[in-house]
């Protein structure tokens, strides 16, 4: 008698799978219940069998971190506010005197930076303290890189929103009250003559 391929035993009815499966021996996807692979004819053992990996929904997927973009420095807008600033100082100057120069400026400046406190807080742009302080005290530097950066509220800007230490903290505290100081001799006793 020739030789007849031996089956495993019968397993039970409830071990096979009762969804498509690929076969054990040669990955051919078999339909729930099938004994024997009709492509490579491997008798199917259910222990064998793996378990379908379930397709993933496409929402379910997690979506890759997206790097967060960074807000720039707007040199060209920077460039502007410079030639607009010392275009202003000049006429103030010429017409004004110095005094009254640094009064006007300086009243502008910090106008601007209650107005950055205000709109960034509106905005949820983070920090929105240091930005305002940031505004009247370098204007020049600080208010254009916040008129970029409110327009992108997703970016970041780690020059004015990163976390500090308490050294960099003492040596603001220091340069903010040199400012306010200055500012106040100059409103009640003027520039020192020059």
């Amino acid at each position: 008698m020739p030789d007849q391929p031996q089956f495993p035993p019968a397993p039970l009815e409830s071990s096979f799978a009762q969804d498509p499966f690929p076969c054990p021996a040669c990955g051919q996807m078999l339909g729930p219940g099938s004994r024997v692979c009709p492509v490579c004819k491997a008798p199917i053992d259910a222990g064998e069998i793996s378990k379908p990996v379930p397709a993933v929904e496409p929402d379910t997927i997690a979506a890759a971190p997206v790097p967060l973009e960074r807000a720039r420095f707007p040199w060209g807008l920077f460039g502007i506010l410079l030639l607009v600033r010392l275009g202003v100082a000049a006429y103030l100057n010429q017409h004004q005197g110095l005094s009254r120069t640094f009064l006007i400026l300086g009243g502008i400046e910090i106008m601007c930076g209650a107005w950055v406190a205000f709109d960034a807080n509106q905005r949820g742009i983070p920090k929105a303290f240091r930005w305002g302080l940031g505004s009247a005290l370098l204007w020049i530097l600080v208010f254009p890189w916040y008129l970029s950066r409110r327009g992108k509220p997703q970016a970041v800007c780690p020059f004015i929103e990163a976390e500090v230490g308490p050294v960099t903290r003492a040596v603001f505290f220091a340069l903010v009250v040199f400012f306010l100081i200055s500012f106040l001799a100059i409103i009640f006793k003027g520039p020192l003559p020059g």
